[in-house]
């Protein structure tokens, strides 16, 4: 599911009972939580800047 521009949401079955995960480069960041077999993960991608 698209939350704004450059946001997007998901919903997964997953195999662990338990995680957390956060990682980022600098075009895009993803932020992942399981619980009870269910992943959320939420990807944000970075628009281009130049200086």
């Amino acid at each position: 599911m698209q939350l704004g521009k450059g946001t997007s949401v998901s919903l997964h079955l997953s195999r662990a009972l338990l995680s957390c995960f956060f990682g980022s480069t600098s075009r895009m960041s993803m932020f992942s939580l399981t619980l009870l077999f269910m992943e959320l993960r939420v990807l944000r991608r970075s628009t281009a800047t130049c200086a």
